[in-house]
C-alpha cells in the first residue's frame, strides 16, 4: 500500500482561506457600535431617552404598559436590561443586558420596548 496523505496541498490552502475568512468576519461583526442612548417606548410613544454615558452608576426605572403591566428597566453606562416584567412569558427579561446599538428587549404584552441607539444617531445595525 502506497503512502497516501490525509490532506492534499490544495486542501490546506482551502482550509487556511476559510479560517482567514472567519477571522475577517469576526472582526467585522465585533465592530458594532456601542449603544450609548437607551430609548424606552410604549407603543409609538417615547417614554424616556437616556444617554448612558451620562450615568455614574446603575439606575432603575419602572414603567406601566398595557393592562397595567409593570416593566422595570435597569440602565447603566455599559448597557441596559429589562429586570422585571408583569408578563407571563418573561422573554424581555430573558433577553438579558443589551450593549450594542440596534439591540432591543421587548415586552409585547405591555407594549414596552427598550432600544439602544449608537452615538452616530443610527437606531439600527445591519448584521
Amino acid at each position: 500500500m502506497t503512502g497516501r496523505r490525509l490532506f492534499a496541498r490544495r486542501d490546506g490552502l482551502l482550509l487556511g482561506a476559510l479560517v482567514l475568512l472567519g477571522v475577517v468576519l469576526l472582526g467585522i461583526f465585533s465592530r458594532r457600535p456601542a449603544g450609548t442612548v437607551a430609548v424606552i417606548t410604549h407603543g409609538d410613544q417615547v417614554l424616556l431617552r437616556q444617554d448612558l454615558t451620562d450615568l455614574d452608576g446603575e439606575i432603575r426605572r419602572t414603567f406601566t404598559g398595557d393592562g397595567g403591566r409593570r416593566v422595570e428597566v435597569f440602565l447603566a453606562p455599559d448597557g441596559a436590561q429589562v429586570a422585571f416584567a408583569d408578563c407571563p412569558d418573561q422573554i424581555c427579561v430573558g433577553t438579558g443586558r443589551i450593549t450594542h446599538a440596534g439591540e432591543s428587549a421587548l415586552c409585547l404584552p405591555a407594549r414596552i420596548g427598550l432600544y439602544l441607539e449608537g452615538s452616530g444617531g443610527a437606531d439600527a445595525t445591519t448584521y
